[in-house]
């Protein structure tokens, strides 16, 4: 049953889908490969070797 003349009422009734969950990890061989702080894109720079390095220092 349709309330308007409206061509987006149908459009409007559908459930959505639900998204493509994001990837699980950096690609494989990449040098992000394993790093916890992947969010999709690699880093300007990584942030392990920061993390290394003020472990070092310590």
């Amino acid at each position: 049953m349709n309330f308007t003349d409206s061509l987006y009422e149908p459009e409007m009734k559908k459930k959505p889908q639900p998204e493509e969950p994001p990837r699980a990890g950096a690609p494989d061989g990449s040098r992000c490969m394993g790093c916890p702080y992947w969010r999709g894109i690699m880093c300007v720079s990584c942030y392990r070797d920061l993390v290394r390095q003020l472990c070092a220092r310590r």
